[in-house]
């Protein structure tokens, strides 16, 4: 009876002391510092870049173009219109990253898309390049022309068409005959399905 005593023996507190916390309690307090990070504003990023009306550099806008929205499409294409008009060197720098790029758009679901890269290609990106290394654009241009002349949609075939017009109107002499039996098979394809009379 004694030693039950001991081990359980009642701790006189005096009236008014604050209470000493628990042996088995955790530290719950947070310490934080600021971190500052010098010069990371939007604006010093872009120092220097070309960037269009609405302060977009070719990087951004070109990774618009793969949005899932038409809309943010619509605009992208419209950003780089205007950013190539504004820095030609610029265009002529970035032209094969840019085609490589936008040549994705050529079989776009939205017509107003299609329509706006192909007076892109038209207006800027085509006469831009007609010194250079065409043959390079046109290989890499011709794959998804020819993908969209196989496209569900209607509309986007025959849009395919017109983007191949480009590519004779700009560069005729770099037209592989290789080409044309496939142009071929997909023009008859078109007027057998849908009974076009063109």
């Amino acid at each position: 009876h004694g030693s039950l005593v001991q081990n359980f023996q009642k701790i006189r507190r005096k009236v008014g002391r604050k209470l000493p916390p628990p042996k088995n309690t955790t530290d719950t307090e947070i310490k934080s510092k600021a971190i500052v990070l010098p010069e990371q504003s939007l604006a010093a990023e872009k120092a220097g870049l070309a960037v269009n009306k609405k302060g977009l550099t070719l990087k951004e806008l070109l990774q618009q173009t793969s949005h899932h929205n038409p809309k943010v499409h619509r605009d992208a294409l419209i950003g780089i219109k205007d950013l190539f008009t504004r820095y030609p060197a610029e265009q002529k720098l970035q032209k094969y990253a840019a085609v490589e790029k936008l040549r994705e758009r050529i079989g776009d679901d939205d017509k107003v898309v299609r329509k706006s890269l192909y007076d892109l290609f038209k207006v800027v990106i085509l006469p831009c390049c007609k010194e250079d290394n065409q043959e390079l654009i046109v290989s890499l241009l011709m794959p998804y022309i020819f993908n969209a002349m196989t496209h569900l949609v209607v509309d986007v075939r025959m849009m395919a068409f017109d983007f191949l017009d480009l590519i004779l109107e700009f560069y005729p002499p770099s037209f592989s005959p290789s080409y044309a039996e496939k142009i071929f098979q997909n023009y008859e394809d078109i007027l057998v399905r849908n009974q076009y009379y063109l």
